[in-house]
């Protein structure tokens, strides 16, 4: 490989690393709501809660929640929250592990489908219990919509870590009834994640110095 290449990606690489330990992880969220549009169990919200790992709200992380769509459904907003969550899905929502528990609740009117942005910070929690990031739809009574998730009824689950969130997603329970009325049957949500913003600097800088490389060896110059 010529010097400058190798120069050039040596400096990228290294930049890359020392960013990697704070970098956000971004990802799209599609669901589909229609099978909620006219049910009886209506009005519906949306619920997310945000688990701290080390039990002692160490405010390591945070979830913003952004971009909600509705598909033709809106919003309710005054929204219900707790420990580090506030915002609202009109505008967006910031939830930060400062308790143990973190919760945001507000109502909607489902559409077609919800989408929504997720922007997650990569940190780890000293005794190595990576935080943790669920969301939920509720019906009237306040009971989530059943889910196949093993343990509670969620749709997405995402834990927080410097290896990047692992995400979980599950469609609905179509077994169980809502508190009110028969079951839904929903597939679970798509997660789209973009790529870090590093990986995009790194393949950049390398292309360009390809090109650098190529033109200077056109012009006979060593490299």
């Amino acid at each position: 490989m010529p010097r400058l290449l190798k120069t050039v990606l040596l400096v990228c690489i290294v930049s890359v690393l020392c960013q990697t330990a704070s970098a956000d992880v971004f990802a799209d969220v599609t669901l589909d709501t229609a099978p909620l549009i006219g049910h009886p169990a209506g009005p519906f919200s949306i619920l997310f809660i945000f688990i701290d790992g080390s039990g002692v709200g160490d405010a390591n992380n945070t979830a913003t929640i952004g971009n909600v769509e509705f598909g033709g459904g809106s919003g309710l907003g005054n929204p219900v929250t707790f420990g580090g969550a506030g915002g609202s899905l009109e505008t967006a929502v910031s939830i930060t592990d400062s308790s143990f528990i973190s919760v945001f609740n507000e109502g909607f009117t489902p559409g077609s489908q919800l989408t929504f942005s997720l922007d997650l910070t990569s940190n780890d929690d000293a005794n190595g219990v990576p935080d943790r990031l669920t969301f939920s739809i509720l019906d009237s009574s306040g009971v989530p919509v059943p889910t196949l998730a093993p343990f509670g009824d969620y749709f997405l689950g995402a834990d927080l870590g410097s290896a990047g969130p692992v995400f979980d997603a599950w469609g609905s329970d179509p077994s169980r009834a809502l508190s009110i009325g028969g079951p839904v049957s929903i597939s679970a949500p798509t997660i789209n994640v973009t790529p870090e913003p590093q990986l995009i600097y790194l393949v950049g800088v390398a292309l360009v110095a390809t090109v650098i490389t190529k033109r200077l060896r056109r012009s006979g110059r060593r490299i």
